[in-house]
């Protein structure tokens, strides 16, 4: 039996060149997939069969009251085989999270499996021989272009369309 198809909601950054070279060098598979750089608010969200407008109308309205995002990727941090930017302030982006997970509680953020909310912009999956290596390496080609500033106006909603492709399918403004 095949697997349902996934959604997710997620902040879309634009890629400047270095962070796209070291994405794109170091995070191939999930780039050849088509997920976009992003900072993760909800997933697994729906299963994509389950997107209705009544569904997507709400997520409107729930995004719609809340100020727009602003914050810096300011450092490259990691956790156990993970690269990645970290936004600062989190605390907008944190709050966020924990509203969204109120409204709809039967989709924990990655499925439960992490009890502290840590936004983050992923860049690289390491293996343990390699992480401090890669992490320096990073570090060192993304120092001149941190911190850089976003103000976010919208939240994706992405969904799979095949196996392992995603895609943009709605843009969830945010208010003002």
């Amino acid at each position: 039996m095949e697997a349902a198809l996934e959604t997710a909601l997620s902040i879309v950054l634009p890629e400047a060149p270095p962070i796209a070279a070291v994405r794109h060098e170091l995070l191939a598979a999930t780039v050849n997939r088509g997920v976009p750089f992003h900072i993760t608010l909800l997933y697994p969200f729906v299963r994509r069969d389950a997107l209705r407008a009544e569904l997507i109308d709400d997520l409107r309205a729930f995004f719609a009251i809340r100020a727009r995002l602003r914050f810096e990727l300011a450092r490259i941090d990691s956790f156990p085989g993970v690269l990645y930017a970290a936004p600062e302030p989190a605390g907008a982006l944190v709050a966020c999270i924990r509203a969204l997970l109120e409204r709809w509680p039967d989709y924990p953020r990655y499925g439960g499996e992490f009890s502290e909310i840590v936004p983050h912009a992923t860049l690289a999956v390491t293996d343990e021989a390699t992480h401090r290596e890669t992490r320096a390496d990073v570090e060192r080609r993304l120092a001149p272009y941190l911190p850089a500033a976003f103000e976010i106006e919208f939240v994706s909603l992405l969904e799979e369309f095949e196996p392992e492709r995603w895609r943009e399918r709605e843009r969830l403004p945010l208010g003002g």
